[in-house]
């Protein structure tokens, strides 16, 4: 069994403090064939301070040394997390056009200029149309960044609304489902996959990112290209949950599982 974890921080983001040196290390003692560091790049962010910008050159030449010095250990993968908003379509092209960059995660930490971590955001809509609104934020903006590899942890707005909604980890998927649909054949149709992301346990949640249903669904609409990651801002959490992952893909009728390189997918064995 192939031993990948595709979504990692380290303390170049700025809510992880995780050394580089310290993940590494970690994924070598528990037999890890490769990792992918993605740290967090979100231009634009609301509020006084953005804690998620990246001094990217200095990003990439750090990690292509830790390549080079531990290629005999582990295969290093050199990832990134951007955060998407319409407004920045022509600013992540350094990104874009960076031939050391194996793997992009297209995420939506944002909404309409909200942080959905936000209360305010959900202050402003009753859940239901919370969700909607997130959900049509993914749809209208995955046409703008085509260069993404994969969609990140898909509903997770679950994961917010705490205080202003009593059942705010539950998503009315049939209420969503045309919309769902749409976002899954639009990444399907082109060639953008979408992760199983495990950290959902570790927030308290009952499911991953995205839950079995939207797992289900992007199977039965053909898609194929599914990365793991335990969106890991500690050493301790890489590849956590990785065995209930595999099992409900397998589950669900997945048999293989995508690792990226220079931003292809290569298909591993559940």
């Amino acid at each position: 069994m192939y031993k990948a974890d595709s979504h990692i921080h380290s303390n170049f983001s700025g809510d992880s403090m995780e050394k580089l040196e310290n993940i590494i290390e970690r994924a070598i003692e528990t037999g890890m064939d490769e990792i992918t560091i993605t740290d967090h790049l979100d231009l634009e962010f609301p509020g006084e301070v953005n804690i998620f910008e990246l001094d990217f050159k200095t990003y990439v030449e750090t990690l292509k040394k830790l390549k080079n010095l531990y290629k005999n250990n582990i295969k290093i993968k050199i990832g990134i997390e951007l955060g998407l908003q319409p407004q920045l379509k022509d600013k992540y092209d350094e990104i874009f056009n960076c031939e050391d960059v194996d793997f992009i995660i297209g995420s939506f930490h944002c909404v309409r200029g909200m942080d959905v971590a936000d209360r305010k955001f959900f202050e402003k809509y009753s859940k239901d149309e919370a969700h909607r609104i997130y959900f049509e934020e993914i749809l209208n903006t995955i046409d703008l960044f085509p260069e993404i590899s994969v969609c990140g942890h898909l509903d997770f707005i679950n994961r917010y609304g705490r205080s202003v909604y009593d059942d705010y980890k539950k998503i009315n998927f049939e209420m969503h489902r045309e919309l769902v649909d749409k976002i899954l054949i639009k990444l399907i149709e082109k060639n953008i996959g979408i992760e199983i992301n495990t950290s959902a346990l570790r927030y308290g949640l009952r499911d991953f990112h995205p839950c079995r249903k939207i797992l289900k669904r992007y199977k039965e609409l053909g898609g194929k290209i599914i990365t793991m990651g335990s969106d890991a801002h500690r050493a301790l959490d890489i590849m956590r949950d990785f065995d209930k992952a595999r099992d409900v893909l397998k589950e669900i009728g997945f048999e293989k599982f995508c690792v990226f390189e220079k931003r292809k997918a290569e298909y591993k064995e559940l």
